[in-house]
Formats: C-alpha cells, structure tokens, sequence
C-alpha cells in the first residue's frame, strides 16, 4: 500500500531552515516553561501516599474531595478511577505520613525509657511507616514494646510487629497501617455502608490500596530516570557512531534530545502529573523515533551510493521521500494505537499514551527536520575540513 506515489519530490531539504528555527524556539520555550513553571512530579518523584478507594454507590467526586481533606493532609488531590461503574476515586497527598519529628521522637522516648536502650533505631517513610529496632541488651520482651506502642494507639493507628530469626541480636521491625486506617475510619464514619459494608463475612467497598514514597526515595527515583535518560542518549550516540558513521551521530541524538524536551515542555505547559511511566514513555519515545531515524539514514547511506556525485542535499531530500510512505504508516498506526489507550486505559495509563502521542509526532517531525538537516550540516563541515587539510598538504608538498 503506497499513501505516497514512487517518485514524489517534496523539498523537504529546502524548506528546512525554516523549520531548524521553528524547533529552536520551540525548545527554547521548554526550557523556559521547564524553568519557570517547572514539572508536576508525581508521589513517585516528590514523596507521598496514593490511596485508592472504592464506594458501594455512586458518590461525587467533589464530596470525596471535602472528605479527603478532613484527613489531616494539605492539598489532597482526588480523580475518579477505572469505569465509572466501578466508583473507585485515587486520593493523592503530598506526604507519606502524617506523625511528625516530634511524634516520633516521643514514641523513641517511650520505648527507651519503658523497654530498654537502642543499639539502632531508624524511622523511614519508604514505602509506608516503618521503625527498625535494636536493642543494647539484645532480644527483649515482645509484649513490653507492643504496651508501649499501645499507648500512642490515636497517633499512630494500627501496626504489626516481627522479629528477625537472630538469637542473640533480633531486630524489631514495627509497621504502620496509619494512612490506611485512618482513611477508612474517616470514609465509614462520612459515608456508612455507602463506603464499607461487610455481609456474610465478605466485605466491599474501602480501602483497596495504599502506596507510599519518602522524599528520599521519590529524589532517589527522579535523579535515576534522568540518568537512565542520558545513558540511553550517550549509547545511542555511540551505536550510530559505528552502525553508520560520525556524520549521522550527532544528528540522530539532537533529534531525540528535541523530541524529550518538547514532550516535557508539553507536560510543564499542562501541568500533567509526571510519574514513573512516564519516564517509561520518554525511553519509549526515544527508542520510537530512533528507529524512524535509522530507516530515513539507511536510505542515505545507500543513496550515497546509487546517485553518487549529486549534492548532498538532493540525496537527503530523495532519502527522505523514499522513506515517507513508510514514516506515515508507522506513525499513524502507532497513533491510532495509543490514542486509543489514552481515551479507553483509564487511570495512569492516560498519562503514560499523552506522552507517546506527543512523542510519536515529534519524533516522526525531527526524523525529517531535525536529524537530516543536522546530518547535511555534518556531511559539509567535514568535507570542508578535508578540503581545507588536502589544500594545506598540498601547499606543503609544492614547498
């Protein structure tokens, strides 16, 4: 199937300038918005809690909002999740607890004074409350800790206790089930039956999950996707060094620069929420219009060769009008596919398909007036210098 007739010359070649100027700004105004406005990072990269709820009835979604706020967090934000039959809500909040310093420096306090001296104690909000302890006199008394624990039983909510296998030196491990407690009780103390019933010993509605991220991990995670980003870019940098030649590198890698900065310049402008998948979507997106780049250079690279002492920029432009009809295909294709994930996935995965789509046209557009321009940019800068070095051994040899 041929969208584009075999022979088609569209001068994308000359119309290139204007488009190199057009991408410039448009990545300058990322960079702006990236600056000024910033990225909406997710519980993943900020530190947090995500909990998600499920109602019995259907329930406004501006109702569960008032209740959510009543929790003791700053800022809830609550979306309606899955099918609208399903009457699950995701409460997102900026923290992933709500004890303080001073509450645990209290608990700390109790324990020392009613069980015995620390050898460890190290309270982390990774991955939800958890307390490690060690004691300087080794295994102690399992119910002397669960006393004192009780009696911070309104601050802390519920928790559970285990015990490493270690004789001689146990490490006490004390979870807290605080958020999800105290979503629960807030929710069914509001909403009754509407929110959380149980019948014929099976329960429905509630709680259903509850994820959480310390700051620490959620700084952890970010500085790890920007370098996972920027290996991916140095090794493919490396890859066309030696699949083609220096020529097609750095345009290859500029391209996909561009086509992440503009993505996240979209997501700085809407303020979309970044998390993991996205950083998935971005990786995706650079593999994708890699491969769109690698198809447009291959028929380069062999055109260099069948029409051999044409400019350069005819066998660019020929290269990329052989290519078109392909280009169009995939990426229409590609399109239709994750459109259709956008407006049918739901939940997180709709954040996850708005950057592939921003990614698939972007990257189908450097492919073409990113990447090729660059590469002519390249091919006459080197053929330059090797003119210029061939002349000054010239000289050299007539001396």
């Amino acid at each position: 199937m041929e969208i584009i007739k075999p022979g088609t010359r569209f001068d994308f070649v000359g119309k290139r300038k204007p488009f190199i100027v057009i991408s410039i700004i448009l990545c300058i105004t990322s960079i702006v918005l990236l600056a000024t406005l910033g990225l909406n990072f997710g519980v993943d990269f900020s530190g947090g809690s995500e909990i998600l709820v499920q109602f019995n009835e259907a329930v406004e979604v501006e109702s569960v909002r008032e209740t959510s706020g009543t929790l003791g967090f700053s800022q809830p934000d609550v979306q309606t999740f899955g099918s609208s039959d399903e009457f699950k809500f995701l409460i997102r909040v900026p923290r992933a607890s709500t004890l303080d310093k001073e509450k645990v420096d209290r608990v700390k306090t109790a324990l020392s004074e009613g069980v015995g001296k620390f050898k460890k104690f190290r309270w982390t909000e990774a991955g939800g409350d958890v307390a490690y302890l060690r004691f300087e006199e080794g295994r102690m008394d399992q119910a002397k800790i669960e006393g004192v624990l009780g009696e911070f039983e309104q601050e802390l909510g519920k928790w559970s206790i285990s015990v490493s296998d270690s004789k001689d030196d146990p490490e006490y491990t004390i979870r807290l089930q605080e958020i999800q407690s105290r979503v629960h009780d807030v929710f069914t103390t509001t909403y009754g039956e509407k929110f959380y019933k149980k019948e014929d010993g099976k329960a429905s509605g509630g709680v259903q999950q509850v994820e959480s991220v310390g700051p620490r991990v959620g700084k952890q995670l970010r500085d790890n996707g920007v370098v996972a980003i920027i290996i991916a870019l140095i090794l493919i940098l490396i890859y066309i060094a030696f699949r083609f030649d220096v020529r097609y590198a750095p345009g290859a890698v500029l391209a996909l620069f561009h086509d992440v900065l503009l993505t996240l310049g979209v997501y700085s402008a809407l303020q979309i929420e970044v998390s993991l998948p996205i950083i998935a979507a971005l990786l995706t997106i650079i593999g994708y219009s890699l491969n769109d780049t690698i198809v447009i250079f291959d028929r380069i690279r062999e055109n260099f060769a069948n029409i051999s002492g044409s400019p350069v920029e005819e066998i660019v432009n020929v290269s990329v009008n052989d290519s078109l009809s392909r280009t169009l295909l995939t990426s229409v294709t590609t399109l239709i596919a994750v459109t259709a994930l956008y407006f049918f996935g739901g939940g997180l995965i709709q954040n996850f398909a708005f950057a592939l789509i921003v990614g698939v046209i972007v990257g189908t557009y450097s492919s073409t007036f990113v990447a090729s321009p660059i590469l002519i940019w390249m091919h006459n800068f080197l053929e330059s210098r090797k003119q210029t070095k061939a002349s000054r051994d010239h000289q050299t040899g007539q001396v």
